[in-house]
């Protein structure tokens, strides 16, 4: 029914129809926001021949969609990417076409394949000994999967969101200030310094009690427009519910001065303390993330 291989070139057939693949995926999984991967992102770790990138594309083979009719072609089924990292841990993310989504590829894929990954060359062999693979929009068919393979789900993360659009509470909201966290001795144990982008904290009392990390990047939103992401967030470890609250709230007027309509975080399902400061900040649940992890021999 299927066959697949690992590849680090296509031919010009093969390219058209992964791309298309890939580009009607992309827009069929939009509304849900399932996992996606960009063309252009496997054109170019095949251009530079990325050792840490492997590419296995998957292939349904000739059949007969009805008694009697003749068969299909052999055609891409979709296409299972895997970023494997120097200390044996990966990254994989995986796209079937929409079409083809009822029939159980990716099911036969790892019956055939298993999920061996402790020999010396990891699993089929990438060196892969530990691989995560996160289903954004908690896609049904990663949970059957999950089930079936019993592969365990390590965490859950949640997108909420808001709307920044009244101009009298973001007047009112606390201001934040900018942050560098190289040279605050204060926060060290609760505020990572490699944090990417622009920070700003939270300063109550002279002393920083939260610390966010804003993306002004527009995100766009069915029901909140185009949004700005606050892509890391952290406190102290005493900080109360109010004063994380506050910290949202400041990021959520950053996000209205930067002209965006409205905001973005995401956080640990099981973290109750950001949870519940998120939900008397105002956002509102909109997507859940799960992660799959398996290593070792299964």
């Amino acid at each position: 029914m299927i066959k697949y291989e690992w590849r680090t070139r296509l031919d010009a057939d093969e390219a058209a129809q992964l791309a298309d693949l890939l580009d009607r995926a992309a827009t069929y999984d939009a509304e849900p926001e399932y996992s996606t991967i960009n063309f252009r992102d496997v054109e170019r770790a095949m251009q530079t021949a990325d050792s840490r990138i492997k590419l296995l594309v998957i292939w349904m083979l000739p059949h007969s969609t009805a008694l009697g009719a003749a068969e299909e072609p052999e055609r891409i089924a979709g296409l299972l990417r895997l970023v494997v990292d120097p200390d044996g841990s990966a990254q994989s993310a995986i796209v079937i076409d929409p079409r083809l989504r009822s029939i159980g590829i990716t099911t036969l894929l790892l019956e055939q394949v298993g999920l061996d990954a402790a020999g010396t060359d990891g699993w089929l062999g990438t060196g892969a000994h530990t691989i995560t693979a996160w289903a954004q929009g908690n896609h049904p068919a990663a949970g059957r999967l999950g089930d079936r393979f019993l592969i365990p789900r390590t965490q859950r993360v949640w997108k909420l969101i808001r709307s920044t659009e009244c101009a009298q509470e973001a007047t009112a909201a606390p201001v934040l200030e900018p942050f560098a966290a190289a040279t605050a001795d204060d926060t060290r144990e609760w505020v990572d310094a490699s944090t990417p982008g622009e920070l700003f904290a939270l300063r109550e009392a002279g002393r920083v009690v939260g610390v966010i990390a804003l993306d002004g990047h527009p995100v766009r939103s069915e029901e909140f427009g185009m949004c700005a992401t606050i892509t890391a967030v952290s406190a102290a470890p005493n900080a109360p519910a109010q004063a994380r609250r506050r910290l949202l709230v400041g990021a959520a007027a950053l996000a209205h001065e930067a002209g965006r309509s409205g905001v973005v975080v995401y956080v640990d399902s099981g973290d109750a303390a950001w949870v519940n400061a998120c939900r008397i900040a105002g956002f509102q649940h909109d997507r859940t993330d799960v992660c799959f992890q398996f290593r070792g021999r299964r």
